[in-house]
C-alpha cells in the first residue's frame, strides 16, 4: 500500500503519462488478445475491412465496445476489429503500434497534455464513476472528508472530480488523505477498516452500495457532474493520422452500440455478461447501463465537457503552471486533442 497526499499529486500526475490506467481493474500482466475464436474476421469476404485492435480493461461503461463487436456494428461501419483486454501500459501499446482506440476517459486528459499521442474523435457517455462509504465513517457527500482516508486511483478523474467539488464547497481536499488501491480490492480495504471511503469507475462502487455502503459522490446523478461526458472515443493519433477515415468508422460502429444500448439495455447486460467482459451480475449491469446516458455523434457535448474537465482539473490544483487565462488555454489544448469523426 502506497500513502499519497494532494501534496504528491502534480508529482503523481507526471508518472500518469507513462503508466495509465482506466474502466475497469487495471494491472500489470503483459495484455493478451481476447477477440472470441467464433467471431474472429475471416479473410476472403471481410478483405475489405480495415484492420483494427480495440483495446477495454472491463467496466460496465465499456459496454459500448463489447456491444459493437458482438452486434457486428464494427464490421457493419468497414472494420475488422480484434479486442484486446488492456491489463498495461496504454502507452507503450501505442508506441508498439499495438493498440489502435479504446474508451478514452478523463484520466488521460494530463497525459495527452504532456505529450501522449492520443486524440478524442467523440463522445460516449455520461456517468460510470461513483463512491462508497462506511456507514460508520459518517460520510454522505463530499464535503464530509476532511480528515478521510479514501482510496482513489491518484491524479485520476475520480480524485480531481472529488477535490473539485470539494474546493466548490470550500473544503480543503488536502486534508483528505489519498490511498492507492487496485480497483477490486476498494470495498475489501473499506471492510477491513484502512479506508473511509473510496471511488473508482462502476461496477464496483454500485456494487459496494449493494452490499450496504453509503453512496457519497456520482457523477451519474451529481448536480454539477451528470450532464458532462465521463468517457470518450480514443484514437492513437498516429492510426488516425495515416487513415483518417478509421475514426470515420469508429465513430459510426459506436453510434449505433450506443443506440442499442439506450433501446436495450436488459439484453446488452445479459449479452456483455454471457461473453465474460464485466464483473458483477447481469442485473446491476442493466441498472448501471440504464443509468447513463450513451451518447455518441454529439460535437457539443464533446465540446461543453472538454472545457468542464479542465475547470475540474485546474480547480483541484492539478494544473502545474496555471495559465492567466484558462479559458484560452483550454482552447488550445482542444485543437491539440479533439479531432471529432462524428455526425456534427
Amino acid at each position: 500500500m502506497k500513502r499519497n497526499s494532494m501534496s504528491l499529486l502534480l508529482v503523481l500526475l507526471l508518472a500518469a503519462a507513462l503508466v495509465l490506467t482506466g474502466c475497469g481493474t487495471g494491472g500489470n500482466a503483459t495484455p493478451a488478445n481476447t477477440t472470441p475464436a467464433d467471431n474472429t474476421p475471416q479473410t476472403g469476404e471481410n478483405s475489405d475491412l480495415i484492420p483494427a485492435v480495440v483495446g477495454y480493461w472491463g467496466g460496465t461503461c465499456e459496454s459500448p465496445i463489447f456491444v459493437a463487436y458482438e452486434k457486428g456494428f464494427f464490421k457493419e461501419a468497414g472494420l475488422d476489429v480484434k479486442l484486446l483486454k488492456i491489463t498495461g501500459d496504454v502507452a507503450v501499446l501505442m508506441a508498439n503500434d499495438e493498440l489502435d482506440a479504446f474508451e478514452l476517459t478523463p484520466d488521460k486528459f494530463k497525459p495527452m497534455e504532456q505529450g501522449l499521442e492520443l486524440m478524442i474523435i467523440d463522445s460516449l457517455h455520461k456517468g460510470c464513476i461513483q463512491g462508497a462509504a462506511a456507514p460508520e465513517s459518517g460520510i454522505q457527500s463530499v464535503a464530509d472528508l476532511e480528515g478521510k482516508k479514501v482510496a482513489a486511483a491518484i491524479g485520476g478523474i475520480a480524485q480531481i472530480q472529488i477535490a473539485s467539488e470539494m474546493v466548490k464547497l470550500g473544503k480543503d481536499p488536502k486534508k483528505v488523505t489519498w490511498l492507492s488501491y487496485p480497483n477490486a480490492q476498494m470495498e475489501q480495504a473499506l471492510d477491513q477498516g484502512e479506508v473511509d471511503a473510496f471511488a473508482t469507475y462502476d461496477p464496483f462502487p454500485e456494487m459496494a452500495v449493494q452490499n450496504g455502503k453509503t453512496k457519497f459522490y456520482s457523477n451519474t446523478f451529481d448536480p454539477g457532474l451528470k450532464d458532462t461526458l465521463c468517457c470518450f472515443i480514443g484514437m492513437n493519433k498516429r492510426t488516425l493520422d495515416a487513415n483518417p477515415e478509421i475514426g470515420q468508422r469508429m465513430s459510426q460502429a459506436f453510434t449505433k452500440a450506443c443506440e442499442y444500448l439506450e433501446e436495450k439495455p436488459d439484453e446488452a447486460a445479459q449479452m456483455v455478461m454471457d461473453k465474460g467482459y464485466i464483473a458483477g451480475d447481469a442485473d446491476l449491469n442493466a441498472q448501471l447501463i440504464k443509468d447513463y446516458t450513451w451518447i455518441a455523434g454529439d460535437k457539443k457535448t464533446v465540446d461543453d465537457s472538454f472545457r468542464e474537465i479542465w475547470h475540474q482539473i485546474a480547480r483541484a490544483g492539478a494544473l502545474e503552471k496555471a495559465p492567466a487565462d484558462l479559458d484560452a488555454y483550454i482552447d488550445e489544448l482542444y485543437v491539440q486533442m479533439v479531432s471529432f469523426m462524428g455526425e456534427q
